[in-house]
C-alpha cells in the first residue's frame, strides 16, 4: 500500500514533466533579448530561506522542476512578473531539491502555485500553468504585488 502511494505521487510529479519549448513573447525583440528571455526563469530559492519571510507579507510559492516543461514556462513568467515587480514576495522551490516542503505542503503535482497571506496561510492553491495576465491578477488579489 504505501509503495503503491508513493509510486502514485512520483507519478504525478512526473506529469507534464518533459522538454521544454523556448518561444519569445517579446515584440521586436532583437536576438540577444530573445536568447535572454528564453533562458530567463525565475531562480529556485531554497526553502530554507523562504521560511523566515513567511507570516510577514503575503507571498507565491511555486513548486515545480527545471526538468517539467509547464514549470519551465511558468518560470519564464514569474521571472517577468518578479522583474516588473522587484519587491514582490515571488519563490521558486525545486521540488526535487526541497522534498521535505513538497511533502509539508502535500503537493501533488507541478507546477502547484500556492498562495499565502500576510499571516503565513494558504489563501489560494493552483495546479498547472497559467497565462501571464491570469498571474497578474491572482498576484494582484492576493495583494503580493499593488
Amino acid at each position: 500500500m504505501k509503495k503503491t502511494m508513493i509510486l502514485s505521487v512520483l507519478t504525478l510529479l512526473l506529469v507534464g514533466c518533459g522538454e521544454a519549448k523556448v518561444e519569445s513573447k517579446t515584440p521586436m525583440a532583437s536576438p540577444v533579448q530573445k536568447t535572454q528571455e528564453a533562458s530567463s526563469i525565475l531562480e529556485a530559492t531554497p526553502y530554507a530561506q523562504i521560511a523566515s519571510h513567511i507570516a510577514k507579507t503575503p507571498m507565491l510559492i511555486e513548486f515545480g522542476s527545471t526538468s517539467c516543461a509547464s514549470c519551465v514556462e511558468m518560470g519564464k513568467l514569474l521571472y517577468r512578473a518578479k522583474q516588473e515587480h522587484p519587491k514582490s514576495a515571488i519563490y521558486f522551490v525545486e521540488v526535487y531539491k526541497d522534498q521535505q516542503a513538497t511533502r509539508d505542503y502535500r503537493i501533488q503535482m507541478i507546477p502547484t502555485q500556492i498562495y499565502l497571506d500576510g499571516k503565513g496561510a494558504e489563501a489560494d492553491r493552483h495546479i498547472g500553468a497559467v497565462s501571464y495576465k491570469q498571474l497578474i491578477v491572482k498576484l494582484k488579489e492576493q495583494k503580493i504585488i499593488l
